[in-house]
């Protein structure tokens, strides 16, 4: 197991935060998350729930140190107004060096990660390649067993690292794409739908996956998911959003059973209602 690096600070401090996007492709600016703030302690696993265009996506983005890479809508998320500190780096006034420092030690499973796996490699390349674009140094045995470890949690057989995304089911796809989003060994990990176009029964190798990466390294996690078998089964304190504000937060059964927010209850309902909401292959 790695040690924790032993900060008594939380890993994420959020306050007061307001993020937006500029006009762009002819639409108006548009503020995606108000106002909001919450702490999240070092190696606690943290849900962020909400419907969609919530702001859910945008915050992740944020946090991971990927407000320049636009999402889906292809411009910068804007820091409006407050902070967020991630592992002792204040976003808002974060250099370039800072912020690629940054992505090293937080992995980050963006929304579609499985639709944009590299065409070109193989799955074996596909997850090495976090560690060959970073270091030329490094055990190529041992990441083998990690990788054949991982491998067999999601249920893939060794076999998948010879194919092509193209050759891959969309589960599968997604199961590699988490698998990827690990391999730095991430102390703060952000996973937005990790089970996102997984059957049924692929998806406890995702949630066994994420607790044997837990036991590993202590990391924290953060977890924005549909799946509710994935919440109870690992997470403890959720945060619920609604357009763009925090309308709820506290003990995943406590905030489900007794909050007063009738958004909260509607939200709770629809998540027990649904197995999931992802057709999934």
């Amino acid at each position: 197991m790695i040690e924790p690096d032993g900060s008594a600070d939380p890993a994420i401090l959020v306050s007061d935060l307001t993020l937006g996007y500029p006009a762009h492709a002819g639409g108006a600016p548009y503020n995606a998350v108000e106002g909001i703030g919450f702490e999240v302690r070092r190696g606690e696993v943290r849900a962020l729930l909400g419907e969609s265009g919530s702001g859910k996506s945008t915050l992740m983005r944020f946090l991971a140190g990927h407000a320049a890479d636009g999402g889906d809508r292809g411009a910068r998320i804007r820091v409006q107004s407050g902070d967020a500190t991630v592992l002792g780096v204040p976003m808002r006034r974060a250099r370039k060096r800072q912020l690629t420092r940054l992505t090293a030690r937080v992995g980050f499973l963006a929304q579609g990660s499985a639709a944009t796996l590299p065409a070109e490699l193989n799955v074996g390349d596909i997850l090495m390649q976090p560690i060959t674009e970073r270091t030329k140094h490094f055990d190529r045995g041992e990441l083998g067993e990690q990788i054949a470890e991982m491998m067999d949690i999601l249920g893939l057989p060794l076999s998948k690292l010879q194919e092509y995304p193209y050759e891959l089911s969309k589960g599968q796809r997604q199961r590699v794409a988490v698998i990827r989003s690990l391999m730095l060994t991430p102390s703060l990990y952000l996973a937005d739908e990790p089970t996102l176009g997984v059957d049924a029964l692929g998806r406890p190798g995702i949630v066994e996956l994420f607790r044997w990466y837990r036991e590993r390294t202590g990391a924290t996690m953060m977890l924005v998911s549909h799946d509710i078998a994935m919440l109870e089964a690992l997470v403890e304190q959720v945060l619920v959003m609604q357009e763009g504000c925090l309308v709820g937060a506290g003990n995943i059964n406590e905030i489900f059973r007794h909050e007063d927010h009738l958004y909260v209850q509607q939200l709770a309902r629809a998540l027990r209602a649904t197995a999931y909401d992802e057709i999934a292959e």
